[in-house]
């Protein structure tokens, strides 16, 4: 296909550089005598490509800048030429073109918004097909779930820890959050080593009454497990060498995770064959005992332990002896003890869980760091199962999670022909204070809002919203503003507190969001 890319003069060099990678179409540039083509309506386009005398008929297609104001359809009416939005940024124009059918994009919407809503609309339906199919595959149910014994897909099980010290109400906020951010099973934990079985038994039976999704209790001590079936629970979290035997006639037909411990023994194993041994001698007494819905988990093991490999491959060896077992990995254990951002992290356990065929992954959220895990680990688990069906790299699916990075760079050409270039000094300068009043500003992690406290000649008025454009504008419908230095510093301190809003970290006002790190120490 030969494709005519129209651009303004201002944009025509980062066009021509970025389409010098070999592309299956003829691609030709033309710009217009005007500094941004984007700016200029589709009419005017048209009439400067008939002016300039370009022979749009020996093209298939003509292709103009995603943001031109109104409809292509009028190019393609003026000249008779099929004409479509390219994408709004220059830098996605070789994806954009590297299609071998143009037959989506459209003349009204941007080729990038598009094929964003194709890409989503089709791993969609990808991931429901897949969905709908597991009931014919070899699978295990809890509650409500269906489980492949083999992924994909993954579930994501998210631990609320400490249950026993939530009121009813926190308990269920924080539940209701897990589940709205993608948790297919809520695990609950307790307090390790003091026995309470009684609140085990009233957590369990509130929050199998107030949710949806499958509940399971998250003990060793024998009376808590207990207390939890009594309660309703879907699933055990955990069976092990000191437990089984205690336990076993409670949760015959439970979903019950058999891990690689022995609470009797101080001696942890290690190494992948003793995560093994250790393993298997307990799933064998399980089944002895008459437990039949048995799900394996032989313990990752925190970076740096020595034995962090050692229990990858264990999984891995268990799973290629017992292809009929589903197996259960708590990343937590990697996640929460490094000191690195978690949305990177727990896609690479993902990712390696699938690999593995680990059928469920265990989310913790205690550490203020790791808030978010749940999310990120839902759309992980989503992005693993779309790049296993597609035999592919996990990358280009419709859903990702790039949060603090781009995959391409974006460049803004701005028209500085004539200017005068003042380097901005760095040094701080003092403003007096608006006589007005002050504003403190803080971001509520809690309620998800950022809340501005003004204090001043009209009071003191505190203004909550979701985001910093909201409070510019109440605060300045209220007239709370009256020099531009505060209005710039406002400006700043609210898009900070939005951004910290939106990705959990904390805020602090006048402090930078973000340090850039350095090597030196």
């Amino acid at each position: 296909m030969r494709i005519l890319v129209v651009t303004g003069k201002l944009a025509e060099p980062i066009i021509r550089k970025v389409l010098k990678k070999p592309l299956p179409h003829e691609v030709d540039v033309v710009a217009l005598p005007i500094t941004v083509a984007a700016l200029a309506n589709t009419e005017l386009i048209a009439t400067y490509l008939k002016k300039l005398g370009v022979d749009c008929r020996k093209y298939d297609l003509i292709m103009i800048p995603g943001a031109s104001m109104g409809s292509a359809k009028i190019i393609e009416e003026t000249l008779g030429v099929k004409t479509v939005k390219g994408p709004l940024q220059a830098s996605d124009l070789p994806l954009v073109l590297s299609l071998e059918k143009m037959s989506k994009l459209s003349p009204d919407t941007p080729a990038d918004k598009v094929l964003e809503s194709e890409l989503r609309t089709a791993s969609r339906e990808m991931l429901e097909s897949l969905e709908k199919s597991l009931i014919e595959k070899e699978h295990l149910i809890i509650g409500n779930i269906i489980v492949p014994v083999n992924p994909p897909p993954i579930r994501v099980m998210a631990e609320i820890t400490e249950a026993h010290a939530l009121s009813r109400e926190d308990l269920l906020s924080r539940a209701n959050k897990l589940i709205g951010e993608g948790a297919e099973i809520l695990s609950i934990g307790f307090e390790a080593g003091i026995s309470r079985p009684e609140k085990v038994r009233e957590i369990i039976r509130f929050l199998k009454k107030e949710v949806e999704v499958p509940v399971a209790v998250d003990s060793i001590i024998p009376s808590e497990i207990i207390a939890g079936i009594e309660a309703g629970a879907d699933m055990v979290l955990s069976l092990e060498a000191g437990n089984i035997e205690k336990v076993a006639k409670y949760v015959e037909d439970v979903p019950s995770v058999v891990i690689a411990y022995d609470s009797r023994s101080s001696i942890t194993p290690k190494t992948a064959q003793e995560k093994l041994k250790l393993l298997e001698a307990n799933i064998s007494e399980a089944s002895r005992l008459g437990v039949k819905k048995i799900i394996a988990d032989p313990i990752l093991d925190p970076i740096n332990s020595a034995s962090t490999f050692q229990s990858l491959l264990a999984y891995y060896m268990f799973k290629v002896k017992n292809t009929d077992i589903p197996m259960l990995m708590g990343i937590g254990n990697v996640v929460e003890l490094l000191d690195a951002d978690t949305v990177g992290s727990n896609a690479l356990m993902v990712m390696l869980a699938m690999e593995l065929g680990v059928s469920i992954v265990l989310v913790v959220e205690k550490s203020p760091k790791a808030q978010y895990s749940t999310l990120e680990t839902s759309i992980a688990s989503k992005m693993a199962t779309l790049a296993w069906l597609k035999k592919s790299p996990p990358k280009d699916l419709g859903i990702d999670l790039l949060i603090l990075k781009d995959k391409r760079k974006v460049e803004t050409p701005l028209e500085i022909e004539g200017a005068t270039v003042v380097e901005a000094a760095e040094k701080e300068v003092e403003y007096e204070l608006d006589p007005l009043g002050v504003f403190k500003i803080r971001v509520n992690h809690d309620e998800e809002c950022i809340e501005a406290l003004y204090i001043g000649k009209k009071g003191k008025i505190l203004i909550k919203g979701k985001s910093a454009r909201a409070i510019r504008d109440e605060i300045l419908r209220r007239g709370l503003v009256s020099s531009l230095s505060h209005a710039f510093y406002l400006g700043i301190e609210l898009a900070k507190a939005e951004e910290a809003l939106s990705i959990g970290k904390n805020y602090i006002q006048e402090k930078p969001l973000f340090t850039r790190k350095t090597v030196t120490m």
